[in-house]
């Protein structure tokens, strides 16, 4: 049995999952989720025999010298951590203060820009001693208990001055066999509602995604085929939630979680036929929504539905290879209005053929659209998509910038605009879609009561606060 010590590094409130990298206070709806990139390794390893700690410091607000001390606490024979794009420098930092206090700690790393860099991380950080690339929960018991990495499918590690980069094809896992999150490893009640403050905890249903957008790393990491658990899985994992953890409401995660349009139904008829209570929310392509869905997922406690609308600009979201319309998107809105399904849009500008007139244009579009919830982006070139690629070739790309991160401060100009304007246009379409009068009285009227309004109020004065708070560039720290 090995002492295994998985954590997210106190480095910023980020969303550490491959599709997503942003800062949390930059999005509309303030919310943090569970470290499922902790807590599916941890029950792999727990089910495999080995003793396991998760920490997730950022949620906690926690700091690296509450590492440390855990560190020095635990003395584990295996540190994993995680890594995004933003707080890579500060992520990394982590493997010098592991070896610092615990030198024979084994230390690992796992995240969406260390599948891209790999090679040249390794050899720059002599304190990481292996990256873990794909989907390393298939073999993490074989990492932790075999000293021959050279065995394992996807991983990099340095064999003197030589990098070692292993990539051999095995099947995709079979998502039913994994175990359910190790939720018990955490304190779940620093994971809430941003509406009701009730707990919330995240449910992962598919891997993968069928469409190739030119700013989404999904394809590569988790493959173009999707792969369902079986509803009554998922179903089993919520009841575990109500009953062992008392938690009611969900986001159920997925690439695209409403594609398979007979799978959802099955959900859903699952979930009515247990009677289980339980209110959560979803993602959904424009294209991928019709009225028997919306109807059946209201009917299983499905509240909110967040799409991918990014234009509307179909030549745009041809180009994105959004595979998209306006028109779509627009019926989309509308059915879930339909239904009293609130909607929540994702827009996105600063592609290189971006303009000023292309983002009036959507901003124009977006208070046409008027989803009840909806979120601007600055497009982010994540390590290893198309528009990394295309941002490169034409020199667009500020990698200084890079380390602030997510999505609301530029990395990127546009062939006609800088990054400083795209950061200005940004704040310039929130302030005009916040500001609409009845959108503030619908807001509040669908509160359904006062406590939600005051959370909806103390929501968006720390919107208001943020918006406020010009060319602020978030950093994270390093260890000290």
């Amino acid at each position: 049995m090995k002492k295994v010590f998985l954590f997210n590094p106190p480095s910023g409130l980020y969303r550490r999952d491959n599709r997503c990298q942003n800062r949390v206070e930059d999005q509309t709806v303030n919310v943090v989720f569970p470290p499922m990139e902790l807590l599916y390794p941890a029950a792999v390893l727990e089910r495999a025999g080995h003793r396991v700690w998760v920490r997730d410091y950022p949620a906690s607000h926690s700091s690296w010298r509450d590492l440390e001390r855990d560190l020095l606490e635990i003395q584990p024979d295996v540190a994993l951590f995680t890594a995004t794009i933003a707080t890579l420098e500060s992520d990394l930092s982590a493997a010098e203060l592991i070896k610092q206090n615990c030198p024979q700690v084994i230390t690992a790393a796992k995240g969406e820009p260390l599948f891209y860099l790999d090679e040249d991380i390794i050899l720059k950080c002599q304190d990481l001693d292996i990256i873990l690339r794909g989907e390393s929960d298939a073999y993490l018991p074989d990492f932790v208990e075999s000293a021959d990495w050279s065995r394992l499918p996807a991983v990099t590690y340095r064999e003197g001055d030589r990098v070692i980069r292993t990539h051999r094809e095995e099947p995709l896992m079979d998502l039913d066999t994994l175990p359910f999150p190790a939720r018990h490893l955490i304190d779940n009640t620093l994971y809430r509602s941003p509406e009701t403050r009730n707990p919330l905890t995240t449910v992962v249903t598919s891997l993968g995604c069928p469409y190739k957008c030119i700013f989404c790393s999904v394809p590569a990491l988790t493959g173009t085929s999707v792969r369902y658990r079986s509803p009554e899985n998922v179903v089993a994992e919520l009841e575990e939630c109500i009953n062992r953890y008392g938690i009611h409401e969900f986001l159920f995660h997925a690439d695209t979680f409403t594609l398979n349009k007979r799978w959802i139904v099955h959900l859903c008829q699952e979930i009515v036929k247990r009677k289980l209570p339980i209110r959560w929310g979803c993602n959904s392509r424009v294209d991928s929504i019709d009225e028997e869905r919306l109807i059946w997922m209201k009917r299983a406690g499905c509240w909110v539905v967040g799409f991918g609308v990014e234009s509307g600009n179909d030549e745009h979201l041809t180009l994105m290879r959004k595979n998209a319309t306006a028109g779509q998107a627009r019926e989309a809105i509308r059915l879930c209005r339909k239904h009293d399904v609130r909607s929540h849009a994702f827009f996105v500008f600063g592609f290189p053929w971006d303009t000023e007139e292309s983002i009036r244009a959507l901003i124009d579009f977006a208070a046409g659209l008027d989803p009840d919830f909806f979120d601007f982006n600055v497009a982010f070139p994540l390590p290893g998509t198309e528009l990394d690629r295309l941002v490169n070739d034409k020199g667009l790309i500020i990698r200084e910038r890079l380390r602030h991160g997510g999505y609301a401060v530029s990395a990127v100009s546009t062939e006609s605009l800088g990054a400083d304007e795209l950061e200005r246009w940004r704040r310039r379409a929130l302030w005009r879609m916040y500001f609409r009068p009845h959108y503030i009285l619908r807001t509040f009227r669908n509160a359904g009561s006062p406590a939600v309004a005051l959370n909806y109020l103390r929501a968006a004065c720390q919107r208001v606060r943020n918006l406020l708070q010009r060319g602020h560039r978030p950093q994270a720290e390093p260890a000290a």
